[in-house]
């Protein structure tokens, strides 16, 4: 399951996000993609988002 922190940067810089609901800070738990059940993206693009990251 991936960190807090990861799911903060990945929402912040995924070109797919789409904010579930109004006010929320963008991180993928807040994002229409995320599934709750699996914690983790529909459309699949969770990993390769984070490792596209620069993570120095």
């Amino acid at each position: 399951m991936p960190s807090k922190q990861q799911l903060l940067l990945v929402g912040q810089t995924c070109s797919e996000y789409e904010r579930e609901t109004e006010n929320v800070e963008r991180s993928c738990e807040s994002c229409v993609h995320w599934t709750g059940e699996g914690s983790m993206c529909e459309l699949d693009i969770f990993l390769d988002q984070l490792t596209s990251l620069d993570q120095t």
